[in-house]
């Protein structure tokens, strides 16, 4: 078996991204209750609150996901303008077509703190400026990372020899920053533990070109031990901050490494079905979390709200959004990415160019 010949889209990946994406609205459905205004605690023991997981293995995936695509692009500037313009429509499109939608619900309501109607925070927002406090869409506090990440590879793809170096130091000073000298913000953004989760993401995609993951069926199942291992501590209270991301990060690599090997050596077959749903990952996380909102000022704000069980609610919590989340992908997201890089400037499509003139020859 030719070990590059790894599927362009590895389709168990994107069948994680849709987990990930469930875990994340499990963990918000159990965060967001616990407000006063609403029921004031957690439902269900707090049970699903570790799903935050999810995130740490959407930032694994991201690193993997950026490096096995333009790993070919490193070291060859004329396909940075292809790679921004991708970037750029993947994050910001459908960000923007959701803030389009929030914004107003602040301004014309007063929903919300009164950060959310001040206008230097919106914009700063709308860009995913770093800031010392949550964006308006709360849950884009980890679009700042990502795309912190995307700039800082970026600037390997003009230079193929800044990668081991870039990522060498970034990683070295995130572990000094945590470890020894903790910075104030923005150090504490530039180096905080999250963004180690990408550089291993990255080393997954490297080490899948080179090698043959050995026992791949094992190492997929010690990555899903560790999830169940590291969900059992957290409800127990029993594991640090940074702990957590690193057994979450320990925990991604093994499933990432376990799911592409099995897969690529056709031992691992995923649905059509299961695809779209990863396809559609994003754009649930989008929105879930002001899907759920709307469903507890509903419910809270009227009668109904001491009358629903704690476990309809919680089922509405996570099926509503997710729902609404498929529906935004199909009817709003996959359009309009669609629509914006067919409208790439010329200039910009560099990286086509050549496939156009192999084939015209």
């Amino acid at each position: 078996m030719d070990i590059n010949k790894t599927p362009q889209k590895i389709r168990s990946l994107e069948f994680g991204r849709f987990v990930a994406a469930i875990l994340v609205v499990l963990h918000h459905a159990t965060l967001i209750p616990q407000e006063a205004r609403f029921l004031g605690y957690q439902p269900l023991h707090s049970f699903f609150f570790p799903g935050h997981m999810g995130v740490e293995f959407f930032f694994v995936l991201s690193g993997f996901i950026i490096m096995h695509a333009h790993a070919d692009d490193l070291g060859r500037p004329e396909r940075l303008g292809g790679y921004l313009w991708r970037r750029i429509s993947r994050i910001f499109v459908p960000y923007w077509i959701v803030l389009a939608v929030l914004v107003p619900m602040y301004l014309l309501t007063g929903m919300g703190t009164a950060d959310k109607r001040d206008w230097s925070y919106i914009a700063m927002s709308a860009f995913l400026v770093p800031q010392t406090s949550q964006p308006v869409l709360g849950v884009a506090w980890t679009l700042t990372h990502e795309v912190l990440f995307y700039a800082i590879f970026a600037l390997c793809i003009l230079s193929r020899r800044l990668l081991p170096i870039m990522m060498g130091v970034w990683i070295s000073l995130i572990l000094v920053n945590q470890y020894v000298w903790n910075l104030p913000f923005p150090g504490s953004f530039l180096l905080s533990l999250y963004n180690v989760l990408f550089i291993l993401g990255i080393g997954c995609a490297w080490l899948l070109r080179r090698v043959t993951v050995p026992r791949a069926g094992l190492v997929l199942a010690l990555g899903l031990a560790v999830v169940v291992t590291s969900w059992v501590l957290e409800l127990s209270m029993q594991v640090r901050w940074d702990a957590q991301r690193f057994l979450f990060g320990a925990s991604s690599v093994l499933i990432i490494l376990g799911m592409a090997e099995l897969e690529r050596s056709g031992r691992l077959r995923v649905p059509s079905w299961l695809v779209l749903g990863g396809a559609a990952s994003y754009g649930i996380y989008l929105v879930h979390a002001v899907v759920q909102s709307l469903i507890l000022n509903a419910t809270f704000r009227t009668a109904v709200g001491g009358m629903v069980p704690d476990w309809a609610l919680f089922a509405a919590l996570v099926v509503v959004p997710v729902a609404v989340g498929l529906a935004f992908h199909r009817v709003a997201e996959k359009p309009a990415i669609a629509l914006f890089r067919a409208l790439r400037p010329g200039h910009l499509a560099v990286w086509s160019r050549p496939r156009l003139l192999k084939g015209s020859a």
